[in-house]
């Protein structure tokens, strides 16, 4: 009795630790009520409220002590007050069990919401993101806001805007900021409509306008067009100007009249210094010719386009990068009276360019690629379509969704190195944790191997056998994976990722979020394949998702082998719309350029980086924007 007893507990014990990990339930997504209806100004309420920031935290524990000894609201008011200083020091658990047993209904309307605001702010450190804008978003906690202290009104929206971002729901996120904007001092206002114009640059003009009638809120309306403004006629500055003239005449008080952001007063030196001449340098012979004619294509698919609109346009002289020496035809370029060059697009070419000019360019020259480097010479603009650029951007977005232990899934060779070195390098940078880093070979089909080493699915198969030779019986057991993985960076072409996805279910591992670049899809719908994919969210350039835009049909009507080259056709056509515009990005910290490959900014090395849209495949098919609330509002075309 006494071994079998002790084989029982052994059982027990080593089934414990072999146990899958427990599921996290997710509350529902909140209901948006009052999704885009602008709330009226809130009224200023001048009072003594109390302020965290000035308790120490001794008092705060005498009070959780006094608390016990009190009536009912004494008792809950002290307790508000210490949990509110607990969760300034970081005690998210506490301050959630200090307030644990308070019900809303029985609360105070200020209660409700300091208590609500409490909840939120314990759900935002846990990454609940959903949750914590439900516990906003109650009618009493609302309704409460509006008779709120100033401090407690800007809590409040600052707390749902920062929520309403993390979310995706950025048309939310301006309305917030914009609610509380008349109630910040004059220094406090410039950081604000900042965040205002960060979050309108990434709605799309569509929606922008289709809000635009959606509210009798007057600041809001003038930030929605304006922002609709600032997107529209990419590529005709004349036109943009004379809308951006209009909204100035019709709102002369509103809060961006005296400092337009984005770049919007730079406009008329745009006019004025634009290029008449622009030589075009591109390889339309030799190996990369199909790709040099899919950027020209695109490139005079953009300039017909704006002369058919009445734009302005230059002179475009075109030269063949593979004609002669790189240095040789750049002289040429500049001896004919070319006023900006756009190109090359050979990495080599751009090499022995700035070997040739190490301080300044002649004219202002925009490269079609991106060199390694950390200093460039002035005048220089390097644009390409890299794929670390993609990298960086899902580090981003992993951060920003509260995830911090990445998992990185890689081909073998440089290319998978370079990718993963730049995504590990912003992801650390971030403060993230890489826990394990893998390389796959297609050529040899060693996914399985390579997934379940990594997942150390054979430990815990080893932990199987280990007991089957103690007890000498085989019990009910069911391998699983590691804990330590928040989610997955995959760079994956589509063949590898449509093999790879399923084997991470077949592992045990089918819940842990997966994050791929760009090289996942194809660039086409197609479901019957793509189903494999089910679940992964990637980043690609806008172009590949407006299968409407009159630019694109015009192309794939005009060139039969145009699905081959989707997204070389989408870097010409923003090498149009960018030389016109580079003086606005160097002029500018919240300038942007919105292009079909993402929206476009310049960092201080003078590369032109691009932030892309993110996706998920569904049933087989990319749906745009997959986490933004507003994405679930039918009506919206994102």
């Amino acid at each position: 009795m006494k071994t079998s007893t002790f084989i029982l507990i052994l059982i027990a014990t080593l089934l414990a630790s072999c146990s899958s990990a427990p599921v996290t339930q997710t509350k529902p997504r909140p209901s948006n009520v009052e999704k885009y209806t602008a709330k009226p100004r809130p009224v200023s309420t001048p009072s003594g409220e109390f302020n965290p920031a000035t308790v120490d935290i001794a008092t705060a524990e005498q009070w959780l002590t006094d608390a016990k000894s009190l009536d009912p609201d004494e008792s809950t008011e002290l307790l508000l007050q210490a949990a509110e200083v607990l969760l300034r020091e970081g005690e998210l658990a506490r301050a959630d069990d200090v307030t644990g047993e308070l019900i809303t209904p029985e609360l105070t309307a200020d209660q409700a919401l300091r208590l609500a605001i409490i909840r939120a702010r314990v759900h935002r450190g846990h990454a609940e993101f959903a949750q914590a804008l439900a516990q906003l978003s109650e009618p009493l906690v609302e309704r409460a806001v509006l008779e709120a202290p100033v401090r407690r009104q800007m809590q409040y929206s600052q707390l749902r805007a920062s929520l309403y971002e993390i979310e995706g729901d950025h048309l939310s996120a301006a309305r917030e900021r914009i609610f509380i904007d008349p109630l910040l001092t004059s220094s406090q206002q410039p950081a604000n409509r900042e965040s205002i114009w960060a979050s309108l640059m990434q709605i799309p003009t569509t929606v922008l306008v289709k809000n635009i009638n959606s509210t009798s809120n007057r600041d809001y309306i003038g930030w929605l067009e304006l922002a609709s403004i600032a997107k529209d006629n990419q590529n005709n500055i004349d036109a943009q100007v004379k809308q951006r003239d209009a909204w100035l005449r019709n709102w002369p008080q509103h809060p961006a009249h005296n400092a337009l952001p984005g770049g919007l007063d730079k406009l008329n030196d745009l006019i004025v210094e634009r290029a008449d001449q622009v030589a075009l340098i591109l390889p339309v012979t030799g190996r990369l010719a199909a790709y040099g004619k899919a950027i020209r294509d695109g490139f005079f698919a953009a300039y017909y386009e704006t002369l058919n609109e009445g734009g302005n346009v230059p002179q475009i002289n075109q030269y063949d990068s593979n004609s002669t020496d790189i240095n040789t035809l750049y002289q040429q370029v500049l001896d004919s009276g070319n006023k900006l060059v756009i190109g090359p697009l050979e990495k080599e070419n751009l090499s022995a360019l700035v070997a040739s000019h190490p301080s300044t360019m002649n004219v202002p020259t925009l490269a079609l690629n991106r060199i390694d480097g950390d200093r460039f010479p002035k005048g220089l603009y390097q644009f390409g379509l890299n794929p670390e650029d993609e990298a960086e951007q899902i580090a981003d977005i992993a951060i920003s969704k509260g995830y911090s232990r990445a998992l990185i899934l890689t081909p073998e060779g440089t290319w998978g190195q370079k990718v993963a070195a730049a995504f590990a390098q912003r992801w650390q940078s971030l403060n993230g944790r890489i826990v394990a880093s893998q390389t796959f070979d297609a050529s040899k089909n060693n996914y399985s191997q390579r997934i379940k080493s990594t997942l150390q699915i054979d430990k815990s198969q080893q932990r199987l056998q280990r007991l089957q030779q103690i007890i000498g019986i085989h019990p009910n057991y069911e391998p699983y994976r590691r804990s330590d993985v928040d989610f997955i960076f995959l760079l994956a072409r589509p063949n590898e990722g449509r093999a790879i996805k399923p084997l991470l279910a077949y592992h045990y591992a089918g819940d842990i979020p997966v994050y791929a670049t760009s090289h996942i899809y194809r660039g086409s719908n197609s479901p019957s394949k793509d189903r494999d994919i089910n679940g992964v969210r990637f980043i690609d350039i806008p172009w590949i998702f407006d299968e409407k835009s009159a630019i694109r049909q015009e192309i794939n009507t005009g060139i039969p082998s145009s699905p081959a080259y989707q997204r070389m056709y989408a870097l010409g056509v923003d090498s149009f719309r960018l030389h016109l515009r580079l003086k606005q990005l160097r002029n500018g910290a919240s300038a942007r350029v919105f292009g079909e490959t993402g929206t476009l900014t310049l960092n201080a090395l003078g590369q032109i980086e691009r932030e892309l849209a993110l996706a998920e495949i569904q049933d087989g098919i990319a749906v745009v924007n997959p986490m933004g609330i507003a994405s679930k509002d039918a009506e919206n075309d994102f």
